[in-house]
């Protein structure tokens, strides 16, 4: 199955967030790419420890983890992915102090001859999503959350767990459990950060979240 991008580097590069990314296999070892950006993200997101002063993240470590995603993501896909050019998905959120950044992912081919190779390049893009009132409002609007939905986003938007989310709104925690099921089924999505991103994602963006 060929999921391979081809990207124009001069002109996608130029501020954008992104890491670059060949697994090692066989005898090759791992290579990373980074935008500064990128890395002024991860260094600033709760995913990296503060003890003492911080110090820099292990790329490989993000990029294991959102390849193990984007390939499970194609996994459940299957063929249906064929039918779109450049295809990137949605596959992960992390917060970097106050903002939320969506990361979305793809592979790669920068030559005919690694189209059939079991390790193709990936390609992770992190995008900062906004989470202003007025874009919030639009947002509920847009899919038609009803009073209570909009309070549990609210929640979710303040980092609280189900379980603060049930005392906060006097429910029961597997009534909220029950609630994010059905946000999930209405955003066409399959996790609470999911859900998140699907809300506060700037609207031109191009992502496919199924």
């Amino acid at each position: 199955m060929n999921k391979t991008c081809h990207y124009d580097y001069n002109n996608f590069a130029h501020g954008k967030a992104f890491i670059f990314y060949r697994q090692g296999y066989d005898k090759y070892a791992s290579k990373v790419f980074y935008s500064p950006a990128a890395i002024d993200i991860l260094l600033r997101s709760n995913l990296v420890g503060t003890k003492g002063k911080a110090a820099a993240p292990d790329i490989s470590l993000f990029c294991d983890k959102w390849k193990k995603l984007l390939d499970r993501k194609f996994e459940e896909i299957g063929n249906e992915s064929e039918k779109k050019t450049e295809p990137t998905y949605f596959i992960d959120l992390i917060k970097s102090q106050k903002r939320r950044y969506a990361v979305r992912g793809t592979t790669l081919s920068d030559s005919a001859q690694n189209i059939n190779q079991a390790e193709w390049p990936h390609l992770f893009i992190l995008d900062r999503t906004h989470s202003d009132h007025a874009h919030i409002a639009q947002s509920f609007r847009k899919w038609h959350l009803n009073r209570r939905e909009q309070e549990i986003v609210q929640l979710l938007l303040d980092d609280h767990s189900n379980k603060e989310i049930a005392l906060n709104l006097n429910l029961s925690y597997n009534t909220i459990k029950g609630y994010l099921r059905l946000l999930m089924r209405k955003l066409d999505v399959n996790s609470r950060a999911g859900i998140i991103s699907r809300l506060l994602y700037i609207n031109n963006l191009n992502v496919n979240y199924s």
